[in-house]
């Protein structure tokens, strides 16, 4: 056997034991630091008798990855899928501090729980929450409905922390059929942060029709909590766009209805101005889309497609996306708005709702290809 000169057989065992040490404490710290804050979308795209279960998938992924130790929250309008309720349960029942915060609609009506609300109850026991059990409406904070569809995980197995999915559907069997979008932000803490003291305040109940929250990511990202009554944060943006330096616009809206018919102005104004306007709307029985909606989305060059109600696959989706300049600024900017807020007043004043605005150009190309999957599957006329 072969020894550096000077050094005995028992030293050089020392220093090997004192470099594995240090390896392993260097391999540990590189675990420990934080990752770089990333953003992930996916898109239901269902075909008729094919239903889609992108939504339950990812769902049910993240809670399998979740370590025993972890805390998942979460809140949701409605909710019928059992294989969800069972992967919550499931979570539970190994260690993670499970918890979820419901609107009061998912029940028949006799008034018993769906099968899937009955199962979380089954698992979760006091851990679930329903907003304003028992009355025939109400939100946790506002006076309508509570209308959220996020999940939020402390931690998952693979190193990533302070997680936040963001959907515009919720875990219906219904919504499978629907064309919807899934928002996943990692490893942003001021996010993480917000998204569960908003949780925190659903959960208390305390009725709060002027709440009006916004954060801020450690992402370029903004969140607006309704009800939220200062004033519309969608029209605001917009309107602040030069669309002579050209630009252009995706909006695919499940429910809008006249009173945020200013967007729908804004966005024809736009239009004349230079921007590249595409617009996808449905009918419903709630007013939507508007008479004045569609009256001037349906002018000028703007590219409008349409879902009658016979529909099989509807539009369920709620986000309006743009590549523009703003006035006095020179570079042109991707930003992103979605969540489960619809352009309806109740959405703003008077239900529980998240409204995002992300800037992030990679992400916009990922909307604005969704847009242009459904296109084709839209008609272009009015109702």
């Amino acid at each position: 056997m072969h020894h550096l000169r000077g050094l005995s057989t028992p030293w050089l065992v020392v220093l090997l034991i004192a470099g594995i040490f240090l390896l392993s404490c260097i391999e540990e710290e590189s675990i420990d630091e934080p990752r770089e804050p990333r953003i992930e979308a996916h898109f239901t795209h269902p075909d008729p008798g094919q239903p889609d279960n992108t939504l339950g998938d990812v769902i049910i992924e993240l809670l399998e990855a979740t370590p025993d130790d972890a805390t998942v929250r979460a809140a949701f309008f409605t909710f019928s899928r059992e294989p969800i309720a069972e992967a919550f349960g499931d979570a539970l029942e190994r260690g993670v501090d499970v918890q979820i915060v419901l609107g009061n609609t998912s029940r028949y009506a006799g008034g018993d729980d769906w099968s899937a609300v009955a199962l979380l109850r089954e698992h979760l026991g006091d851990a679930l929450t329903i907003c304003r059990e028992g009355e025939s409406d109400g939100g946790c904070l506002g006076e309508n409905l509570h209308h959220n569809k996020f999940v939020t995980f402390s931690e998952l197995s693979n190193g990533s922390r302070h997680v936040v999915l963001q959907s515009s559907g919720n875990p219906t069997n219904f919504q499978r059929t629907q064309y919807d979008n899934i928002v996943t932000v990692y490893d942003d803490q001021a996010l993480y942060d917000a998204f569960t003291d908003y949780w925190q305040d659903l959960q208390s109940q305390q009725l709060d029709p002027e709440y009006n929250r916004v954060e801020e990511g450690d992402l370029d990202i903004i969140v607006y909590f309704s009800p939220f009554a200062e004033y519309d944060p969608v029209y605001e943006d917009i309107s602040k766009i030069d669309c002579a330096k050209g630009g252009e616009v995706y909006l695919a809206m499940a429910f809008f209805t006249d009173y945020r018919a200013d967007i729908a102005q804004r966005l024809r104004l736009m239009d004349e101005q230079g921007c590249q306007i595409h617009a996808l709307l449905r009918h419903s029985d709630i007013a939507s889309p508007g008479i004045q909606v569609m009256g001037v989305l349906g002018q000028g060059d703007i590219d409008l497609g349409y879902f009658p109600e016979e529909e099989e696959i509807q539009l369920h989706s709620k986000y309006l996306v743009y590549r523009g300049v703003h006035h006095d600024e020179e570079e042109q900017i991707s930003v992103v708005w979605t969540g489960s807020h619809n352009y309806t007043r109740a959405a703003l004043y008077q239900n529980d709702e998240v409204l995002m605005r992300i800037v992030d150009e990679d992400l916009f190309d990922d909307f604005r290809q969704d847009w242009q999957f459904m296109r084709p599957r839209a008609e272009t006329r009015n109702p």
